[in-house]
């Protein structure tokens, strides 16, 4: 028998009814190879894109287009295969046939996992090898493109396994349709719930949470770890992916042979046909609910009760979950109550994590790599004023590959500050710093509201690349100064000014529009009919930034230069083709402050005739609305200030907004209002004052505001 069962005779006999799964399969291949390319290659013809950019796009459709539709058929493969060859386990009837055959069960289990292998790669190599005839017939055909589609190939087929193997696994746990089903859903969605949750508790419980970065737990899931691996093998670093991949598909497909073979037919028609599986399930899904739903009532009040309701939700949600898997397991509403000790355990391990989250037991807040395990320090600085730009990199052919740094983000683009004592010492206090307080992003403790109010403190989000190629990231509120001082260290020692201001090393003749904002808010472009001048401007600014000084770097701006490089030359790449034109550009900008002591640009700035100093800023007058209540919805009657003596002390503390640096207060809500005019005429411009410089007839009028608001309330 053992012969016989793997011959093609019998192979034909057994799929008789099994002939739509191989159909349903060809269909889907046929979708997701042939026709898909026929439709894409058509569009691109149509768009108008030359022979050079269709091969491109066409390499790109077998890298990226076909591992994306041909895991979609592949992952559904998976699954009905699975289900179709072992349902039957669900079914006494079914099993006493199936098992009175002399054959052994793990013949059986390898017979059946063959006959659903030739029922996918079949359709499969017929329509991979239609797909290959099609590009061949339009003229693209190489043998780089026979090894993408033999990975393909490859690729595939390990994920299909790895789904194939999942369904074998639950369906060889469970005894009934109810469980085998609800149990598939939870391992599909098992691992990213988890992780959503335990990021949640992340940002509320911890002060220095930094958003959620994806994890192993994520991976847990046959799906999300397929789609996580047709990303990394469209990126071309899928190795580490593809390990996990392989030995997850081997730990399933051996714990399925197992369950299989070692399968109790007596207890089918029950939840688990072994206990202790059911035991372990239902822990993992009780603990992490009791947790939801605690989370969901702590979030619900805005007071101080919201202690008493984490607890209640947690309880609750202990209790009903519990209780449901109770009566799923036994199908009887009177299990509700049914196995008391795991209730006890499941309870204790709910209390046991809520108390690691409120106490932070595990040094999340506390934690700073060693200086001798960081590689690398990355840093955004929130709302950094005007001054960003495209950090680039000049390749060995002239092309340029850049990055938009992220300035209120650390996670992906944040600016790259290096490694150095001044640097981590820096980070030393701010960790210091951010620790005094009590504060979280949304819990009962935070300190948000007191912050956002006085305008002291912003978030600074930090990214550590230790050593071992693992990445932390924590984000830290403290005083706008540190910020300042971190800065000050990376210009010094690390590579800060080499990457924020990098964008200054292309070519000038890349360079077209310039425009200027300067110090009384008026944004001009410079030069237009002058093309050296422009260049000549360029090329000052290049100057006097990489000899300026850190101190000289982080002073008082009196100008934002803005260039424009339209049209810089880039490697070609599907994302940034245009239609016909054999050289693809890309458009990269930068928006840098000047300061006074950049003696060049200054110079060729003040050949414009437009002010670079407020000195030369003729103010007219200066009117403020001020609050006349602590709510500030109500507002006192114009204060107008026109005398010379007023003016000269206001001209040396207004700031226009643009050229505020990040740790510079921006009381822009100080007052109702604030209006400024320049030679007589309203100026459009944002305009602040530090709260540090406020003059002393301004100080008066603002609390005289408020007293005629309580006299008048007497």
């Amino acid at each position: 028998m053992k012969s016989k069962i793997y011959s093609s005779r019998y192979m034909k006999v057994s799929s008789k009814g099994l002939i739509w799964i191989p159909a349903f399969v060809t269909i889907g291949f046929l979708l997701a190879f042939p026709v898909t390319e026929l439709i894409m290659l058509g569009n691109w013809f149509g768009i108008g894109y030359s022979t050079d950019q269709i091969g491109l796009l066409y390499e790109n459709l077998w890298r990226d287009g076909f591992m994306i539709t041909g895991l979609l058929v592949a992952g559904l493969a998976g699954l009905f295969n699975g289900i179709s060859q072992f349902w039957y386990l669900y079914s006494p009837r079914k099993i006493d046939f199936y098992h009175s055959l002399p054959v052994k069960r793990n013949r059986w289990f390898w017979y059946k996992t063959l006959q659903s292998l030739l029922y996918y790669i079949l359709p499969y190599l017929v329509m991979e090898f239609f797909a290959i005839c099609i590009g061949a017939m339009r003229g693209f055909f190489s043998l780089h493109l026979m090894k993408l589609a033999f990975l393909l190939l490859i690729f595939h087929l390990l994920l299909y396994l790895l789904f194939y193997f999942t369904v074998v696994l639950v369906i060889a746990l469970t005894g009934h349709y109810l469980m085998g089903a609800l149990l598939l859903t939870a391992v599909a969605a098992y691992g990213p719930v988890l992780a959503v949750l335990i990021h949640l508790y992340e940002s509320v419980f911890y002060r220095t949470y930094s958003g959620g970065a994806a994890g192993t737990l994520e991976l847990t899931s046959p799906v999300t770890l397929a789609i996580a691996f047709q990303g990394s093998y469209k990126a071309g670093n899928y190795g580490k992916l593809l390990v996990l991949v392989i030995l997850l598909t081997i730990v399933l497909g051996t714990a399925g042979y197992y369950a299989y073979v070692h399968r109790s037919s007596e207890r089918t028609g029950q939840a688990f046909v072994y206990r202790w599986p059911g035991i372990v399930v239902r822990f993992l899904i009780v603990v992490p609910t009791g947790l939801g739903i605690g989370l969901i009532f702590y979030l619900l009040p805005t007071d101080d009760s919201r202690i008493i309701w984490w607890v209640f939700g947690m309880i609750l949600g202990t209790l009903l979950s519990g209780g449901i898997m109770g009566v799923i397991y036994h199908m009887d509403f009177r299990k509700f109550f049914s196995g008391k000790f795991q209730f006890v355990i499941s309870g204790a391990a709910v209390a046991l994590l809520a108390c690691v989250f409120y106490f932070d037991m595990t040094g999340y807040d506390r934690y700073l790599p060693a200086y001798d395990q960081i590689q690398n320090i990355k840093a955004g600085f929130e709302a950094a004023g005007m001054e960003t730009s495209n950090n680039i990199i000049i390749n060995q052919d002239g092309t340029v590959s850049w990055k938009t740094v992220d300035s209120n983000s650390a996670l992906t683009n944040g600016n790259n500050l290096g490694i150095s004592e001044e640097i981590y010492n820096c980070i030393e206090n701010i960790e210091k710093e951010s620790s005094k307080s009590t504060g979280s992003w949304l819990g009962v403790k935070s300190v948000l509201n007191r912050w956002d109010e006085t305008g002291e403190f912003v978030a600074l989000p930090v990214g550590y690349e230790l050593k071992s190629g693992r990445t932390v990231h924590r984000s830290y509120w403290v005083n706008r100064e540190y910020v300042k001082e971190l800065l000050k260290a990376g210009y010094a020692k690390g590579t800060l000014k080499e990457e924020r201001y990098s964008v200054l090393g292309l070519d000038d003749k890349y360079a077209d529009e310039v425009s200027c904002t300067f110090i009384d808010g008026q944004n001009i472009s410079l030069f237009q009919d002058n093309r050296a001048k422009k260049e000549q401007l360029i090329d000052a600014l290049r100057q006097d930034v990489f000899e300026a000084s850190p101190e000289i770097l982080t002073g008082e701006p009196c100008a934002v230069l803005s260039i424009e490089y339209p049209n810089v030359p880039a490697q070609s790449q599907v994302d940034n083709m245009v239609p016909g034109k054999k050289e693809s550009t890309s458009y990269l900008s930068g928006y840098f402050y000047v300061y006074p002591e950049f003696k060049r640009t200054v110079e060729i700035l003040k050949e414009t005739g437009y002010p670079v100093s407020m000195e030369d800023v003729n103010i007219t007058s200066v009117t403020i609305q001020y609050y006349m209540n602590e709510d500030h919805n109500e507002y006192s009657s114009p204060v107008v200030y026109e005398e010379a003596g007023q003016l000269e002390e206001l001209k040396k503390v207004l700031k226009c907004y643009q050229l505020v640096q990040v740790w510079e207060n921006k009381y822009t809500d100080q007052w109702g209002d604030l209006t400024v005019k320049i030679n007589g005429e309203e100026s459009m411009n944002i305009w602040v004052i530090p709260e540090n410089a406020v003059p002393e007839f301004v100080q008066e009028d603002a609390k005289r505001a408020l007293a005629f608001e309580v006299i008048d309330e007497k």
